[in-house]
C-alpha cells in the first residue's frame, strides 16, 4: 500500500472554500429574507385594497 508522506486532514476547508461558502449562505439568507418580505407587503396591500 501506498501512505502519503503529507495526510490532508478532510475537515479543514480551504479560506477561499469557506469565503464562498459564506457568501453563499449570506445569499440565501438575504434572497428568504427578500421573499418573506415581499410576500408580509403584498398580504398587506391585499388586505387594504379588499
Amino acid at each position: 500500500m501506498a501512505s502519503r508522506s503529507t495526510p490532508i486532514p478532510p475537515t479543514v476547508p480551504a479560506p477561499d472554500a469557506r469565503r464562498r461558502l459564506r457568501g453563499r449562505n449570506l445569499a440565501l439568507a438575504l434572497g428568504l429574507l427578500a421573499w418573506v418580505v415581499l410576500i408580509f407587503v403584498i398580504t398587506i396591500v391585499k388586505m387594504k385594497g379588499g
